[in-house]
């Protein structure tokens, strides 16, 4: 793969970054992470990381019960691309 195609994909992540950001408010983000295929996000408070994940289309849920404190990463694909957004831990309703 050449340089420019690298640089190219990496922009472009940038670029979906960028707008995610924008739909939720930089003011509730404290971390993004990117490569040329994935956008991590992290929130200012984990409380709200689902109610994010959901507003980027981010829908399946993968709960991590054994680290200390537990998490959700709530995963979806937008414009081709992996999101994942870390939120506290969901409590799951037995039925």
């Amino acid at each position: 793969m050449t340089t420019t195609r690298l640089a190219d994909q990496l922009t472009f992540a940038m670029d979906v970054a960028a707008e995610a950001i924008r739909a939720v408010g930089p003011e509730h983000i404290e971390i993004v992470t990117l490569t040329r295929g994935r956008i991590c996000v992290q929130p200012v408070d984990l409380n709200e990381g689902e109610q994010i994940a959901r507003t980027l289309g981010c829908d399946l849920p993968l709960d991590h019960r054994m680290f200390v404190p537990g998490h959700t990463l709530w995963t979806g694909v937008v414009d081709g691309l992996e999101v994942q957004v870390r939120s506290v831990l969901r409590q799951m309703v037995i039925r």
